[in-house]
């Protein structure tokens, strides 16, 4: 399947984004993964929160793309969104789908879901999805960055 296949089974809408949404999205992005390194947060919740960078990720990829996710199943497309996008190899994607399955246990079925590495691995691959995305945004949209916001390789 392609974007255009998603498009017309409106699985997406299209949508213009602007240098404003980037920025807040990258503000949110930044927020998140500022948070789940916070000591002493449950694991669940770092799982949460790391994951929530990654969506943002995802849908800032989406967005810039022209594209936003219908609401039916929105998580689950902005995700597999990222093959469109950035080029994302399925592994990537078939890992945040795990961490989309895992964050939902420990939100919505059982406290205790996720161990502290678990969470730890979810926030790493959170910034290693910024970096690629960071490189995807310099390369193809540069004109979409925020005067002055740059990649920095920092946690």
């Amino acid at each position: 399947m392609t974007s255009q296949s998603w498009l017309a089974n409106r699985w997406l809408t299209e949508h213009e984004t602007s240098r404003e949404e980037v920025r807040e999205l990258l503000a949110l992005v930044e927020r998140d993964l500022r948070d789940a390194g916070v000591e002493g947060l449950s694991a669940d919740w770092g799982v949460s929160i790391a994951y929530n960078a990654a969506l943002q990720l995802a849908t800032l990829a989406l967005a810039v793309s022209g594209y936003r996710a219908a609401r039916e199943r929105s998580h689950e497309r902005v995700i597999q969104s990222l093959r469109f996008t950035i080029g994302a190899e399925m592994e990537l994607i078939d890992t945040l789908e795990g961490v989309r399955r895992r964050r939902n246990l420990g939100n919505y079925e059982r406290a205790g879901a996720a161990s502290p590495s678990e969470a730890a691995e979810v926030r790493t691959l959170a910034f290693e999805l910024r970096a690629r995305v960071y490189r995807w945004l310099e390369r193809e949209h540069a004109n979409l960055l925020p005067p002055g916001q740059e990649y920095r390789d920092s946690d």
